[in-house]
């Protein structure tokens, strides 16, 4: 299973906000349902015993029929074509939000900075919460 994912339901549960968790929970649990039933299947078809249907049909021509039908059955595969744009995808956001989480470290922490120094870098929020004051001055 070289390539495959293992998902850390516990870690990833630790990080979501109280609200969404049961829901999380349940799509794990459906998740690994699913998961123990695809794990349970064989890897491969198990083989036919031509020879037994062949002794008991009474037109062993119809057993050959049956046999070169279900040899000529071939099931396609879908090609994956979607792996590589997911991969890169991933990597631009791992590397989108080590950028974020850097800026966010290099911060000032809240319960030492103003909201002056807050606001410095956040016109937009400025503006709107100047704007909010001035509304509801009297």
């Amino acid at each position: 299973m070289a390539g495959r994912k293992v998902f850390d339901f516990i870690k990833i549960t630790g990080q979501l906000p109280a609200a969404v968790r049961a829901d999380f929970g349940g799509l794990r649990s459906k998740f690994e349902s699913s998961h123990a039933s695809m794990t349970a299947l064989p890897s491969a078809l198990e083989s036919i015993d031509w020879s037994f249907y062949s002794s008991r049909v009474g037109n062993p021509a119809l057993v050959e029929d049956f046999k070169a039908k279900y040899g000529a059955v071939t099931i396609p595969k879908p090609e994956d074509t979607q792996s590589a744009a997911i991969g890169a995808a991933e990597a631009n956001f791992k590397k989108e939000m080590a950028e974020y989480l850097a800026g966010l470290h290099a911060e000032k922490p809240l319960e030492d900075m103003t909201v002056s120094e807050y606001l410095a870098d956040k016109p937009e929020l400025r503006a709107k919460i100047e704007a909010d004051i001035e509304s509801r001055s009297l």
